[in-house]
């Protein structure tokens, strides 16, 4: 039995040890050129207004943002398009191995939220938005910081 506990401890150290290493970044996660207005996402998530880590929709299979010239164009469980005018903030969060994009709207209290993976790829997008688009104080020091 104390052999069985001994064990036990061990595995959950050795979890702790292995989840707190950074991990090195793979091959695809250098920045990407965003072409065409395609920012390359690594999920999307549907949150609400004021809960920026609580997601009530994910897609990382076939997830979409896209920054046309007119709109918003982003997928979590279906594909929507907004344009800009709909667009009340863009804000950021970074957390160990993300860079969010949140976009809030003003008709809704849900919100879209963009994992890019690298805050160089969400200076990138935050640049591809157009000046009238609101961006929040973090959203605008990411974007200075990327260039």
């Amino acid at each position: 039995m104390i052999v069985l506990q001994g064990l036990s401890f061990w595995f959950l150290y050795w979890l702790w040890k292995k989840l707190r290493t950074p991990k090195a970044p793979r091959a695809g996660a250098a920045p990407l050129a965003i072409k065409g207005g395609a920012v390359p996402v690594v999920a999307t998530f549907t949150g609400l207004r004021g809960l920026p880590w609580v997601a009530l929709a994910t897609n990382s299979l076939n997830p979409v943002l896209r920054i046309e010239s007119e709109q918003l164009v982003y997928r979590v469980l279906r594909q929507r398009e907004r344009p800009f005018a709909d667009i009340r903030q863009v804000d950021v969060r970074e957390a160990y191995g993300t860079f969010n994009l949140i976009f809030e709207f003003h008709d809704a209290r849900r919100t879209f939220v963009a994992n890019v993976g690298t805050a160089a790829r969400g200076a990138q997008a935050l640049a591809q938005l157009p000046p009238g688009v609101p961006l929040s104080a973090r959203a605008q020091a990411a974007a200075a910081d990327g260039h």
